[in-house]
């Protein structure tokens, strides 16, 4: 690493480590000395604001009790949105949400999602009877067009998430607006805004404008990925009303009092946000930095992730960072399958991967 990137780094970090005073020296000294990275996963390795600490240790009192009422989370986010709370869902993790209304909107025909992209869900939905039809993706884009023509008379539901996981490409917003105005008349259209809070603008970036109107629009969004909550497995939904119930009436368990304790004290901390953001982004830059060391193409990321082109079979680079100790994700897809995915993780964690992307690299012989 360059020492003008170690210094903006540790610049940054001022931000993000008062986050981290509820955390004992001992533990963080743990976490800077991995012995294992894992960037198959795309979270916030420094977990809750000190706001969400503090609130999640008040919660231990109410364990003994289900979170009955939502609304005063509802009504926050509503307030946020400049939406009513009959707009408003909240959801254990988006993934919940996600996986729910594919299954049950899917159920009536097909879905129709861009590949390379996110799936866990549609797998869930596949599980119970539901098909996917995947659109390639055009100069590492979601093809807009393509998905628009490959609507018929038995599409039920069109997924995208935007930035796209794992390219982390951002469909520019009056492109997606206008998309979603001329769909969401007919089909119903999913937005999976995961990583929303590391979107340039991001209140300028959101579909959530667009449910306000009458259109069939949903947005996901989650605490587990820049507000470092994965572990606590809250998230919510901003959809039309008759949505909303329709989630509602698919959902099997309440809140959990932690989760639901630590999104109220966080939602909008801006001060926290800020820190994480831009800690995140260094981080993409690190691996940036990774990759232009071994002359590795990638793609610049929206996400907390950086798609890396290893111009090497991706399973088997796959297989042979495991072997030292480093996880990454890869994604089928035809025409990718060079590709792997690195989600941001501590400086520490991404040293590892640094010692062990080129022994893997040598090990592997290129694709012709």
């Amino acid at each position: 690493m360059s020492s003008c990137n170690r210094r903006t780094l540790l610049q940054t970090a001022s931000f993000v480590l008062p986050a981290l005073a509820t955390i004992g020296t001992r533990e963080v000294a743990q976490a800077q000395v991995p012995t294992h990275a894992r960037l198959n996963v795309t979270e916030n390795p420094f977990g809750p604001s000190p706001a969400a600490r503090r609130a999640i240790a008040q919660s231990i009192s109410q364990a003994a009790y289900y979170v009955e009422d939502e609304h005063a989370l509802r009504d926050i986010i509503g307030k946020r949105e400049n939406l009513p709370r009959e707009k408003v869902a909240l959801s254990n993790g988006s993934l919940d949400a996600l996986s729910l209304l594919c299954t049950d909107i899917g159920l009536k025909g097909h879905i129709i999602a861009p590949q390379p992209g996110y799936s866990t869900h549609l797998s869930y939905a596949a599980r119970r009877g539901v098909k996917t039809r995947f659109i390639p993706l055009k100069n590492h884009q979601i093809d807009l067009e393509a998905i628009k023509k490959a609507i018929t008379s038995d599409t039920a539901l069109i997924y995208l998430c935007n930035p796209n996981n794992p390219t982390g490409q951002m469909v520019p917003h009056a492109q997606l607006s206008a998309f979603c105005q001329d769909v969401a008349s007919k089909v119903p259209v999913i937005i999976d805004e995961a990583y929303f809070e590391l979107l340039p603008s991001p209140m300028q970036q959101t579909m959530s404008s667009l449910v306000q109107s009458d259109l069939d629009i949903i947005v996901t969004r989650t605490f587990s990925k820049v507000y470092g909550m994965a572990g606590l497995r809250i998230g919510y939904v901003l959809a039309q009303p008759a949505r909303v119930r329709q989630l509602y009436g698919l959902t099997t368990t309440s809140r959990n009092q932690p989760g639901y304790a630590a999104a109220m004290a966080c939602l909008g901390d801006e001060h926290y946000l800020s820190g994480a953001v831009a800690y995140l982004k260094n981080c993409r830059s690190m691996i940036y930095e990774i990759c232009n060391e071994n002359k590795l193409a990638y793609l610049e990321s929206q996400g907390t992730f950086v798609y890396i082109d290893t111009q090497r079979s991706a399973l088997k680079m796959k297989e042979a960072l495991a072997q030292r100790s480093v996880d990454i994700r890869i994604f089928e897809a035809e025409g990718y399958e060079t590709w792997i995915r690195v989600g941001t993780a501590t400086p520490e964690e991404l040293r590892l991967f640094k010692k062990a992307l080129p022994e893997a690299l040598r090990l592997i012989p290129k694709k012709v």
